[in-house]
């Protein structure tokens, strides 16, 4: 099955999370997701000012493992993986200081964390979503949880660089960047639950923040006596740099589950449009041989009308084979990629993304997608003069679940592939976001001036299959020339 998560990275991009989960009787399957792009005709975007290259820098895609989910009272307590993984990990290093083992160290300090962080960040979200009865235990679970994951996992730092026989190695430095990272992640979440608490003004609800607001405190003193930096009001050259920090050990954090990737273009297209290429370029031979030989019988050699008609086939020559590669370029579009991602984890491969782009037109959509669309009765007029301009942009995703799991101390249920396409390219053709407009005052008496938005509407619709199934996803972008205003989800 897919996730499918959309939101703004930023102003200018936009960030499609997709999660492709394998069941566990699965071993190999195939996902295929075909997205279509509906540009207004006033951007002005076609063949001939957006080409691939310049849809593919636009675009920035990376693929990682799916977080291991686990519920923060899992983290720590019997039997808890994620931290039983670790301390085997960090007692085998003690007996054998291998480089396998340091690394292997390292990739459970890592998994720790992101585990960490992901349990924190559900647990908020299923705080915001509980119904009132059971605010108050999510509450008090949540703090009983975290001191437990911070005291348990300090406790096993502090053993080891008290350790005589480890003092100075450069390996201590990867706990002590986990240690910070579980105090700047720690903070991050729990300011955003007191937030929601304040927003409570039950007499119990004040007690519970009370308790929050120790949970903070008491980390804030932790991280000054560790020299660590923390966000604070009015502070801005502190806080630039914790901020910067936290993203530096988020990235570094999240290595691990990054998969290696090797981008290249897509061998059979490439095999196939060479062959077609050359077939092109001998049916103009043909054309230009034909012509040379017939004036040639009638003419006889180095005659003026044989060489009007060699210079003339020449000329034709070059324009047949141009419209015959143009004509099978036309046909290789929606039957190969444009390029191939091996993902490998470990130097071992794991499966691989395809992907490609075309521009189309109407005739080309298939009509339950034009159907999702659901023009206006205006836009269809509009259409039968300047054709809403189309990018289908389409994905499909292998993967082994035999070698995803092989040798892992995690049950990984699939990967996310995050794709982020920069709209900046499509964003500067806009207007400007403020048109002066006039109206009439509240009291129908005065006519006055002001400012309206300027908006354009960018549809994306996506039809994901897999096995036997599809299901169609439809988003449209609230843009300005400054920027993405709103992302709303247009149910199908």
């Amino acid at each position: 099955m897919l996730d499918i998560k959309v939101r703004s990275h930023d102003a200018y991009t936009l960030e499609m999370k997709v999660g492709f989960i394998k069941a566990k009787d699965e071993h190999q399957s195939d996902f295929t997701i075909n997205t279509w792009i509906f540009v207004p005709n006033t951007l002005d975007l076609n063949q001939s000012n957006y080409s691939k290259d310049q849809f593919y820098s636009d675009v920035k895609s990376k693929v990682r493992f799916i977080t291991p989910v686990y519920k923060l009272s899992a983290i720590v307590d019997e039997g808890a993986v994620p931290f039983n993984n670790l301390s085997y990990a960090t007692h085998q290093l003690l007996e054998a200081e291998t480089e396998q083992q340091i690394r292997e160290v390292e990739f459970q300090l890592k998994m720790f964390m992101a585990i960490f962080r992901s349990a924190l960040r559900s647990a908020v979200a299923e705080f915001k979503q509980a119904k009132a009865d059971n605010r108050a235990d999510l509450i008090h679970g949540y703090i009983a949880s975290c001191s437990a994951i911070r005291e348990k996992y300090r406790s096993l730092k502090e053993d080891l660089m008290t350790n005589e026989q480890v003092t100075g190695k450069e390996y201590l430095n990867y706990f002590s960047f986990a240690d910070e990272y579980l105090s700047y992640t720690l903070l991050r979440y729990s300011f955003l639950l007191l937030e929601r608490l304040m927003l409570v003004s039950d007499e119990q609800f004040q007690l519970l923040q009370l308790q929050t607001k120790e949970l903070i405190l008491s980390e804030q003193a932790y991280m000054k006596s560790k020299g660590y930096s923390f966000i604070k009001a009015n502070e801005q050259a502190t806080n630039q740099a914790v901020i910067y920090r936290y993203a530096m050990l988020n990235k570094y954090v999240e290595s691990d589950l990054l998969l290696e990737s090797n981008t290249k273009k897509d061998g059979d297209g490439v095999f196939v449009q060479q062959v077609y290429y050359s077939i092109a370029a001998g049916i103009s031979m043909v054309f230009a041989t034909i012509v040379a030989f017939s004036f040639q019988q009638k003419y006889g050699n180095f005659t003026m009308p044989l060489f009007v008609a060699l210079v003339v086939g020449y000329m034709l020559k070059d324009r047949i084979k141009e419209l015959m590669r143009f004509y099978f370029a036309g046909k290789l579009g929606g039957k190969y990629f444009d390029n191939k991602t091996s993902i490998s984890i470990k130097g071992r491969g794991i499966g691989w993304i395809k992907e490609a782009v075309d521009f189309i037109t109407d005739e080309k959509v298939p009509s339950d997608i034009l159907n999702i669309r659901n023009r206006s009765v205006l836009l269809e007029v509009e259409n039968r003069i300047h054709n809403e301009k189309i990018l289908l942009y389409r994905k499909k995703v292998s993967l082994d679940r035999g070698e995803m799991m092989k040798d892992s101390t995690y049950f990984f249920k699939g990967v996310h592939d995050i794709f982020r396409f920069n709209l900046t390219r499509l964003l500067q053709r806009m207007d400007n976001p403020k048109v002066p407009v006039l109206s009439l005052d509240e009291q129908n008496k005065q006519v006055i001036g002001f400012y309206a938005d300027k908006v354009y509407y960018i549809n994306f619709i996506s039809q994901i299959e897999y096995g036997n199934h599809t299901e169609y996803k439809r988003y449209r972008l609230v843009c300005q020339r400054d920027g993405i205003q709103k992302i709303e989800e247009l149910f199908t």
